[in-house]
């Protein structure tokens, strides 16, 4: 084969790769579509896996350094493979591009010989444990005990030890005792300890997808006490995917006064008073596009464009491309107002793609799209069930809709409280 040949390949890898890094970036985007350009992009790696160059230059940029290692663990020569799995575990210690390359490529092409060198990576190197816990959690690999033993955690940095305890929470073989362990110093007003954000936010969610009653009032006082307020919204998201009426207060003053995230939590939420709030956000210039966004969630209606000095009053006589450049547009709030005063306006209803909140539902929106959009899916799933959902966001998307598909939700499995189902 000529090198033009090999180059088309690589040139096309790599786009496809880095276009892939954007659409798991982006909001949300149709499954099919990545599903094509994931096909596409292993096509490409196959034929390079066929031609390695042993004296390929070692790679520079995260793209580079991805197709570099995905050929080689694609290669049918296991000294290849062997090879890839310790370059890519030296290549994690770089604090450059070439590292994060390393991480995906360890991450969608998993491999006896990888899991092995992962392991003595893990034992050996420190430095490294959190992403490599990150990518077999991603994975959905099975971590030996010790690594979510409770006297091992204690032991642990925090960044580390939040890393493990998240894995441990979605994981169907940790014990709640594990979390409870970490948020009981809120249940006890006797208590004053300096509790670690990453840690507890995991052990809450832990305790959460367990059904823990305690799990939710320690929710409510890390809701209460925590002094900063970005660290805040990590467990009002909880509140937020939880639909109780109760938390509905606390998020409309978040969409107040960070309305990119507090309409999302609207969104979330779902409830009659959340869908109303996110309407009257629709209104108003400052927060019309959040809540543009927030809207599609629980009506499943995209709403037509309109000139945003038209929403204000002006007058408009500048033309179409020269207003977009200048001015921008603003969701045409019509269409909602009409299909919303056609609802019922019941308040004990939790709304979702125009319809009362239903597993079901959530489930077909975890087989139509991916992004961002996954977190909230995967989490308002696991938590409506009580089943720890151990599903990574960033696998191959054939292997993940498998899994995805193979959940079979029905109405009848247990719900929590605040979220009613259909």
């Amino acid at each position: 084969m000529g090198e033009d040949y090999l180059a088309t390949h690589l040139n096309s890898a790599r786009a496809l790769y880095r276009q892939r890094l954007g659409l798991l970036q982006s909001s949300r985007v149709d499954m099919q579509n990545i599903l094509d350009l994931e096909f596409r992009m292993r096509v490409h790696i196959h034929v390079l896996a066929n031609q390695i160059d042993d004296e390929q230059v070692e790679p520079e940029q995260a793209a580079d350094s991805f197709i570099y290692l995905a050929a080689r663990f694609s290669s049918k020569d296991e000294t290849q493979q062997a090879s890839a799995a310790e370059t890519a575990c030296e290549w994690l210690l770089e604090d450059s591009p070439v590292a994060h390359g390393a991480r995906d490529a360890l991450m969608l092409f998993p491999s006896p010989d990888a899991y092995s060198v992962m392991q003595k990576t893990y034992r050996d190197v420190e430095s490294l444990r959190p992403v490599l816990i990150y990518i077999l959690t991603q994975q959905g690999a099975l971590l030996p005990k010790s690594l979510t033993h409770q006297a091992e955690l204690q032991t642990q940095d925090p960044f580390l030890k939040a890393q493990t305890l998240y894995y441990a929470a979605n994981d169907h073989n940790s014990d709640t005792g594990m979390f409870r362990d970490y948020y009981n110093s809120l249940l006890d007003d006797s208590k004053i300890e300096e509790l670690e954000h990453g840690a507890l936010v995991a052990a809450i969610w832990g305790g959460l997808v367990r059904g823990d009653d305690e799990a939710w009032v320690a929710l409510q006082r890390a809701i209460v006490n925590e002094s900063d307020d970005i660290q805040r919204l990590d467990f009002l998201r909880f509140a937020a995917l939880s639909g109780k009426e109760q938390y509905l207060p606390m998020l409309e003053n978040v969409a107040e006064h960070v309305p990119e995230v507090g309409y999302h939590f609207l969104a979330l939420h779902g409830q009659t008073q959340s869908v109303q709030a996110i309407l009257d956000g629709l209104i108003h210039p400052r927060t019309a596009n959040y809540a543009e966004q927030a809207w599609w969630w629980v009506s499943g209606q995209i709403l037509p464009k309109m000139p945003r000095l038209s929403v204000v009053g002006e007058e408009n006589e500048i033309d179409d491309v020269e207003l977009e450049d200048e001015v921008g547009y603003v969701p045409d709030t019509k269409p909602a107002q009409h299909w919303w005063g056609k609802q019922q306006q019941d308040t004990s209803v939790r709304w979702l793609q125009g319809q009362t909140f239903s597993i079901s539902t959530v489930h077909k929106l975890m087989t139509q799209y991916s992004g961002v959009i996954s977190n909230d899916l995967f989490d308002l799933y696991a938590l409506s069930t009580q089943t720890p959902l151990h599903l990574g966001n960033y696998i191959w998307h054939d292997m993940r809709l498998q899994k995805i598909n193979s959940l079979q939700p029905n109405e009848s499995q247990p719900v929590n409280p605040g979220v009613r189902s259909a």
